[in-house]
């Protein structure tokens, strides 16, 4: 009977290791799916926030060139008014 106690109770502790390790080994594996979806969750914001800075530059820009062209065309009188816009 002793003997039999004694490996039901070295079966257990094996048992233990073993479902101890699997567990670790998921919260590990957990973690780094984490790790490595957070990373490209992040370069994908990054890209949509890089997309958004070029989008307003190339508005920016037409503006830019609208308003050259408009200074562009002005005559003597526009000019004046122009000037006194812009120190307002």
């Amino acid at each position: 009977m002793d003997n039999f106690s004694n490996e039901t109770s070295k079966g257990c502790l094996i048992l233990l290791v073993l479902i101890f390790g699997v567990i670790v080994s998921i919260i590990i594996g957990t973690y780094y799916h984490r790790k490595n979806n957070n990373a490209i969750e992040q370069d994908v914001e990054l890209q949509k926030y890089n997309d958004s800075l070029k989008i307003e530059i190339n508005n920016l820009d037409s503006i830019k060139n609208a308003k050259v062209i408009e200074v562009k065309t002005l005559d003597n009188d526009s000019t004046i008014k122009l000037f006194y816009k812009l120190i307002k």
